[in-house]
């Protein structure tokens, strides 16, 4: 990961005279986003808020990213305001920010043109590769998650000057341009790839839940689910959304911790109003089916947490 700051293109917050007051608007304002530090030794120190809670501190040298203490970052000072620089970010660009800190690049390259970027996606698909992917394309910068070779479907982000894009369009438009690429290899005792990884199995097992619900009772009872789900999630601030019979999570939760928090609740609530509407067997029939299709390391993940089908059914 080269030491540029990320997404060159969102607009610096005022950094103002007092770093520390920069931390504590993060808070207030329970806002997602970054506070980048320049000091003398040339590298970069940076902080990453989650909904305004701290998601952990970095320095970064060249490629190589570190855990630092956040009383470290917060001592570290600085020798003009202009190298500090502070931006609020959408929840899904900070949490990829903030795989990649926790991440390990493997490897930096270039792509010319769209015919060597399709090349290397088929290489990457043919090797199953799973990973984080870094790319600066002219004025513009953004990261991809892969799982088994293939770009997953909403985590695929880009900053331009025009804002936040996501999907591959945007390279689709630019077949001349010539594509910086990192390639990030996951960290799996890393707070952020122990995230994602829950992520994948509780919208997964979400989804196969509510697409056998849906067989079930019809499109109509299953809206009529999809809008207490909503609801109840208002309160909570949660970014996430149950559309049709799939759930969408763009949350930037900073510990599994607070994501188990967030997924029990969700499907202590599915549960109850599926029991009402069908039953408690056919109910816990239908959990037990979906979680028994998850992949191993998802199980895992979820029985880490105890998000197990016994728990969401009365």
């Amino acid at each position: 990961m080269p030491t540029q700051r990320f997404f060159d293109q969102v607009e610096n917050l005022p950094t103002g005279t007092a770093p520390i007051s920069l931390e504590r608007d993060f808070r207030d304002q329970n806002a997602s986003g970054l506070i980048e530090k320049r000091s003398g030794d040339k590298s970069l120190k940076i902080l990453v808020f989650a909904g305004g809670i701290p998601a952990g501190a970095y320095k970064l040298t060249g490629n190589l990213s570190r855990v630092i203490s956040l009383a470290d970052f917060s001592t570290i000072e600085v020798e003009a305001d202009e190298n500090i620089r502070t931006v609020r970010l959408p929840d899904l660009a900070g949490r990829m920010v903030w795989l990649a800190l926790e991440s390990q690049a493997q490897k930096t390259f270039n792509c010319q043109g769209e015919n060597s970027w399709e090349i290397q996606l088929n290489d990457w698909l043919r090797e199953g590769w799973s990973g984080l992917i870094e790319i600066r394309l002219g004025n513009c910068h953004g990261f991809a998650l892969f799982w088994d070779g293939k770009p997953q479907e909403n985590e695929v982000l880009f900053s331009t000057a025009a804002g936040f894009v996501t999907g591959f369009d945007l390279m689709k438009n630019e077949p001349d341009k010539l594509y910086e690429v990192t390639a990030f290899a996951f960290v799996p005792t890393s707070q952020a790839y122990q995230c994602v990884i829950l992520r994948r199995g509780v919208t997964h097992w979400s989804n196969r839940v509510l697409g056998r619900y849906q067989e079930l009772v019809g499109q109509k009872l299953l809206q009529a689910m999809n809008r207490e789900l909503n609801q109840a999630m208002r309160p909570w601030k949660w970014n996430i959304s149950f559309q049709d019979n799939l759930m969408v999570d763009a949350h930037f939760f900073p510990y599994t911790q607070a994501a188990a928090h967030a997924y029990r609740a969700l499907f202590m609530d599915m549960g109850a109003q599926m029991s009402f509407v069908i039953g408690n067997n056919l109910t816990q029939r239908i959990l037990n089916e979906a979680f028994e299709q998850l992949r191993p390391d998802e199980c895992a993940a979820l029985q880490a947490q105890r998000l197990i089908p016994a728990a969401f059914s009365e």
